[in-house]
Formats: structure tokens, sequence, C-alpha cells
């Protein structure tokens, strides 16, 4: 608990959000495939996507905020990967359920241009 300016001592806000935690990978092509044909990505960014993790670690940085995730999460490496990086957000994730031997749902993003 931190002190008020008045010296009482004050709560922290306890915001709780729930939703699905996954990757989102966007390719980068110099322009979309042709129907049948392959091309190579420019690039490719992997990142957390879900806007109820992605809220709440912003809302974690701040100092009164109790920032608490319910949501499912994959019990692979990737998934405890996940889940640390929230909790070094300043996410708490103990009210996250654990599948073992589940996998982190994907989103996949394909842009063309220059």
């Amino acid at each position: 608990m931190s002190m008020s300016s008045t010296g009482s001592r004050t709560r922290p806000i306890r915001i709780i959000a729930s939703g699905t935690i996954f990757f989102t990978h966007v390719l980068s092509l110099q322009t979309f495939p042709d129907e049948g044909t392959s091309t190579r990505a420019k690039s490719v960014v992997k990142t957390r996507g879900g806007s109820a993790a992605n809220v709440l670690a912003t809302l974690g940085q701040f100092e009164n905020v109790q920032a608490l995730l319910v949501a499912t999460l994959a019990g692979s490496s990737e998934g405890t990967v996940l889940a640390r990086d929230l909790q070094r957000e300043n996410v708490d994730t103990r009210y996250c359920r654990v599948w073992e031997g589940a996998n982190v749902p994907s989103a996949w993003i394909i842009e063309a241009g220059p």
C-alpha cells in the first residue's frame, strides 16, 4: 500500500481482465503471391497478442495498480515464456489456468507493399 498526500494509506486499484493470449505473426511481403505460387517474406515479426493481457501490461506500469489476468495459458515452453513476460510487466497471473501440453494459439497477418 502507498501513502496518500494526507498520510493515510491507499489501497491499490485492482483491475481484472479476461481474454485469450496468443502470438501474432506479421509476415511482410513485396506483393501478394498469385494463387498457386509461393514467395518468401521480407520479414516476420512475432509479438504477444490479446487485448486483455496487453492492456494489463500497460496498466501494470502504474504504481498503485494491481493488474490481474484471468485466462487460459498454454503449458508449453512458449506459454511459460508468455506468463513470465506478463509477470515481469507486473501482471498477476495467479488466476490463470495452465493447460499442460497445450500450445499457444497463433494469429497470422500478411501485409504486402514496399
